[in-house]
């Protein structure tokens, strides 16, 4: 699990308590409402001092609707009143896409 910020600040705040024996980690989690495991990874003396990030590969995210998207964009061009229903219908049964309908709305 990747905390956002906010949250690793807050627990963060329990490092100091943990190390002295105050609390233990089940106390911060209990508190927090993070795993136990969750809190004994942050508060680690290996633990780095600034928040996590996702970790990432360099490459952009692909999504699932990047290989209909030039599709989607042309039947939006020829027809500008479309609506993401009749896109889907049209992905689903001329192109064999297996797009949800969410997806398509999304774009």
């Amino acid at each position: 699990m990747v905390l956002d910020p906010q949250r690793w600040l807050e627990l963060r705040r329990f490092r100091a308590l943990v190390e002295s024996g105050a609390v233990s980690l089940t106390e911060v989690a209990k508190e927090t409402g993070l795993d136990r495991k969750t809190v004994r990874k942050y508060l680690s003396s290996t633990a780095a001092s600034v928040p996590p990030r996702r970790t990432s590969n360099g490459r952009p995210r692909k999504k699932a609707v990047d290989e209909v998207a030039p599709l989607i964009d042309a039947m939006l061009r020829a027809e500008i009143l479309i609506k993401g229903a009749v896109v889907h219908e049209r992905l689903v049964k001329e192109y064999g896409s297996t797009i949800n309908y969410q997806r398509v709305s999304a774009t």
